[in-house]
């Protein structure tokens, strides 16, 4: 039978524009009725269903790569390298690259798998840290470009940071698995020492006294003193995405943050609110046990949405750049105290900033995974844009749905007044997984912990009420969310004049709606899981992580299915396919049956059903657990896991139900830790 290919609106509009250069199309024409709208709208989600449908029957499941190798190069840290030059590393290709002043690149070499950290030691090495490497990679500068040196090992995967002691003595690096600070000697016997210990270590920085922790899912920021046993915390009601820190000459620590509001998440009305991006900034006096808030903004009122990258300037201005939004802000207080209102000026820069280098005489070099480029910006120049050479090649739609998902295209007309909130999908799902937040859905006494938003594609029906039986369903869905508190009807076209990120993706002048839908479905097709870090070294189980794929396949896979399609019965693994799939750096399993489940979580979320069987892919990146966010540790996961003949139960199970051993549970532990 020959088949009918549809060709994709978005794609057929983007192509089309593509060869038009981008120009003005002719005037629309009259607005139809609400009647020809709402039937207008029907024929448009039926045509997203349909490629949907299309997209996943055309799909090998099994053969997906994972995101940090489908969603292009990422740059995404960047340092001054000595003689005009950078270096930056890129995510996506695992490389490191040196950049010269206008930001093209002069050499490349190889870099730990997903590097995510990079710092420079006093006397000029860079220090690259990756999460599916044990070691520190070292680099330096030659004739001929870059050169590779004798590492140092962590012993720990997962690494996401890390940063050097002003004497190059010691590079502290924080891991995202278990949630460790380490110290690594780096003069003499090699020695790593725990420093301790928290949820989401994202960023670390060190300085003349002190190491600072970005804790993401605690919402905190440590900062530890002396041998590190002294610990003053600083916490939020919501995540921290970005921070920047200054010593003054007497020890007082000027400690800005860039994160969500400091205020519980209302969802009591069918949207979002007080979830407005805000720089804090604190002040840590030597020997105070308590940093002082000497300073909040509301960066979402200025424009600077998902701050991810701060930075002083000098002892009373600091630089803001929004991932979420455009610009470049600097915040000048009248002195060194920063207390009261700062001076605000603004400079061009487009969204998508995860790290940059500012340099003493203005200039700006910015990291931009959005944009898969480097964002050069000199004092009253506009931006340059250096896009970056890489094996990887994503269509528009694809990348046109990245910018709906990471900035304020999919509601641009959001304003910040009290509840009302300028927001990102990332501003409660960082890089796409979670913020730590269990928050109050608005429906009796029910909270909710927020969930990833990874591995959507093949995890049909969405969210813990399945309410959305379809990715169409969930896409349009979040639009109407979104524009909830906005006044504006969420079956817009997009333009130039609302979301200039257009022009920078080289998209049309105006994306109709139904483009739209489509293109931010066909970024979520691609937006699989990471690679996870532990699988990332071997291909077969140890002992202990075969009798928990044993105990996994008596005990939890009649919910927790090994499909590669969640809904789809049929395409269970078997379990002599199991270690394969696993260990593969896709790790495609779903592991979930679509269906519900009343297991003791109360209270539930769907009143009748119960909740969702959760998907358990990248469960290291979710924290805390359950829906209601109860267990702390999966440890307490499978402590409470309890069955009887008709039913298991993960919290509050009845007398006389059986129960893991401890031997069962070290093994499932071992093998969860794989998923």
């Amino acid at each position: 039978m020959n088949a009918v290919v549809r060709i994709p609106v978005a794609i057929a509009i983007l192509a089309a524009a593509a060869c038009g250069g981008g120009e003005e199309p002719p005037p629309p024409p009259p607005a139809p009725t609400q009647a020809e709208l709402e039937a207008l709208q029907d024929r448009a989600l039926a045509r997203l269903l349909a490629f949907e449908n299309e997209r996943r029957a055309a799909t090998d499941f099994a053969a997906l790569p994972p995101s940090n190798v489908a969603l292009g190069p990422d740059p995404y840290r960047i340092a001054p390298f000595g003689g005009g030059t950078r270096i930056g590393i890129l995510r996506g290709d695992a490389a490191v690259v040196l950049l010269d002043a206008a930001g093209a690149e002069l050499a490349r070499a190889e870099a730990p798998p997903s590097p995510s950290g990079l710092a420079i030691g006093p006397d000029g090495t860079a220090f690259v840290v990756g999460e599916g490497a044990r070691e520190l990679w070292r680099y330096r500068r030659t004739a001929a470009g870059l050169e590779r040196t004798q590492g140092r090992t962590a012993g720990a995967l997962g690494m996401r940071d890390v940063a050097i002691a002003p004497d190059g003595k010691t590079a502290y690096v924080v891991e995202e698995r278990e949630g460790r600070l380490l110290a690594v000697a780096l003069d003499g016997e090699a020695s790593v020492r725990e420093l301790g210990r928290c949820h989401g270590p994202l960023r670390v920085d060190a300085g003349v006294g002190y190491v600072a922790t970005n804790c993401l899912l605690d919402h905190a920021i440590e900062i530890r003193r002396g041998d590190g046993d002294e610990v003053v915390r600083i916490h939020h009601d919501g995540p921290i995405w970005g921070t920047a820190i200054r010593r003054d000459a007497g020890g007082e620590l000027a400690i800005a943050a860039g994160g969500v509001e400091d205020h519980p998440l209302l969802r009591e009305d069918g949207g979002f609110g007080y979830i407005d991006s805000h720089v804090f900034v604190y002040k840590l006096a030597p020997g105070a046990r308590t940093a002082v808030r000497v300073a909040m903004v509301n960066a979402s009122e200025l424009g600077a949405v998902t701050p991810k990258w701060l930075a002083w300037r000098d002892d009373r201005s600091l630089a803001v750049a929004g991932y979420g939004s455009a610009g470049l802000y600097t915040l000048a207080w009248r002195d060194a105290d920063l207390v009261g209102a700062p001076a605000v000026t603004r400079a061009e820069l487009p969204p998508g900033t995860a790290a940059a280098d500012l340099a003493a005489d203005g200039t700006l070099v910015a990291a931009n995974p959005l944009l898969d480029a480097w964002i050069v910006a000199a004092p009253n120049q506009p931006p340059r844009t250096v896009a970056v050479a890489s094996r990887t090649r994503r269509a528009l739609p694809s990348r046109l749905g990245e910018a709906l998902f990471f900035t304020t295209a999919m509601a641009p007309w959001n304003r910040t007044d009290g509840k009302l909130s300028r927001f990102t999908c990332e501003t409660c799902h960082h890089e796409g997984y979670s913020d730590g937040r269990v928050h109050f859905t608005g429906r009796g006494k029910v909270h909710a912990a927020s969930r990833p938003l990874l591995g959507l594609f093949n995890n049909r029906p969405h969210f813990s009420r399945a309410l959305d039986k379809t990715m169409t369903q969930m896409v349009h869905a979040e639009f109407r969310v979104a524009n909830r508190h906005n006044g504006r009807d969420p079956w817009f076209t997009l333009t130039y004049a609302d979301a200039p990120v257009l022009a920078e993706l080289g998209a049309p002048w105006q994306v109709p709606p139904e483009a739209l839908r489509e293109a931010f479905m066909s970024f979520l097709m691609d937006f699989t899981h990471r690679s996870n870090p532990a699988a990332a070294e071997r291909r077969t189980f140890t002992d202990v992580e075969r009798a928990g794929a044993l105990a996994f396949r008596d005990r939890c896979a009649a919910c927790h299915a090994p499909r590669l399609v969640a809904d789809e019965p049929r395409t269970a693994a078997p379990f002599e396919t199991w270690e394969s799939l696993v260990m593969s750096p896709a790790g495609a399993l779903v592991w979930s049956n679509a269906e519900y489940r009343r297991t003791g979580v109360e209270p539930y979320v769907h009143d009748k059903q119960g909740a969702r069987v959760p998907s358990l892919r990248r469960l290291y990146k979710k924290w805390p657990y359950f829906t209601n966010g109860s267990a702390p540790t999966l440890a307490d996961v499978l402590a409470r896991f309890a069955w009887t003949p008709d039913a298991a139960f993960h919290d509050a199970a009845p007398a006389g139900a059986a129960h893991l051993t401890p031997a069962d549970r070290a093994a499932l532990l071992a093998f969860l830790e794989l998923l």
